[in-house]
């Protein structure tokens, strides 16, 4: 999920992650977003699947989830591998609070998808904390669009609109649009938007809701969401458990610098390895990263600092 902040690399206080949006040519400006990411998203739908066998295929979620008018009290945190943005909780565990006699199948798959929308609520109130900015909607693409029970879901709890890309898989779209900017295959900007709009334009969810109703829906997923948390203890005998120590709960770093040679450079990372010592040369090897990947930055100790 991203937010674009145009020129400003905004370093988030609130769990989410500084990223480079794009860049149309190698003269053009840089355009930066806030990106946060999650888990389990579409997972849970395999999980449903796969594991508990209540649905055959994934379409079917919509279908059962449909039948009924809510969760019956159940609230699912799909925090099978932890919670990412913006809680970034490598103890938390998937939890279903809230279950009776009375809790079915239906129920289960509503609370899926559910788990899903809340998710991006979570990132979208660190983004509009880190930027003061008032959102005005949502705009989606991607497979799990095409569940338009989700996307009322969506708009409902978030009470935004959610604006559905009618052509489904923009995002290759996007990206061959952007590599032919940068090359000169498109000479005007121009030419690109009427491209976008040709392509069939959104599909608008309005929310639904009333103001009361979402604060009482965000309420009960907070809650779940601090009953997954120091689920899972870190155990350094357990052989699936033999890696480099975690923190805990993983603080920010603000990086001046990642190499010697590269001056300038202002990045905002999420530490995943403290170092032990300093090397024989005064440098730490500081593994950083976030869900797409980790990096090692080589840096001294006076060139990372806690971010307040």
């Amino acid at each position: 999920m991203l937010l674009n902040t145009g020129g400003d690399a905004v370093p988030s206080k609130h769990g989410l992650l500084t990223t480079i949006g794009y860049q149309l040519g190698p003269e053009e400006k840089v355009t930066y977003a806030l990106e946060g990411s999650v888990a389990c998203g579409g997972r849970v739908v395999q999980w449903l699947r796969d594991n508990l066998g209540i649905i055959s295929s994934s379409k079917d979620v919509e279908t059962l989830a449909g039948k009924v008018e809510d969760t019956g009290g159940l609230t699912l945190v799909p925090a099978f591998s932890g919670l990412f943005a913006p809680h970034w909780r490598d103890d938390a565990r998937a939890v279903a609070v809230g279950m009776t006699l009375f809790t079915s199948k239906e129920h289960m798959c509503r609370a899926a998808l559910e788990s899903t929308a809340f998710q991006a609520v979570d990132i979208m109130e660190a983004m509009k904390q880190d930027t003061g900015l008032r959102i005005l909607d949502m705009r989606v693409d991607g497979g799990m669009t095409v569940n338009s029970l989700l996307m009322q879901m969506q708009a409902d709890i978030l009470g935004m609109s959610v604006l559905r890309s009618k052509l489904a898989e923009a995002t290759a779209l996007g990206a061959a649009l952007a590599a032919g900017l940068s090359v000169g295959f498109y000479e005007k900007k121009e030419v690109v938007k009427d491209i976008i709009e040709k392509a069939g334009g959104y599909e608008v969810f309005s929310a639904s809701t009333t103001p009361a109703a979402r604060r009482k829906q965000m309420q009960r997923w907070k809650d779940a969401v601090e009953r997954s948390f120091d689920l899972a203890k870190f155990d350094p005998k357990r052989p699936d458990q033999a890696k480099p120590a975690v923190l805990k709960k993983p603080r920010f770093v603000k990086v001046s610098s990642v190499k010697p040679e590269q001056k300038g450079l202002n990045l905002q990372l999420k530490v995943v390895k403290l170092p032990d010592q300093v090397a024989s040369d005064g440098y730490h090897d500081v593994v950083c990263g976030d869900a797409s990947g980790v990096v090692t930055c080589h840096l001294t100790p006076q060139q990372f600092l806690p971010c307040e």
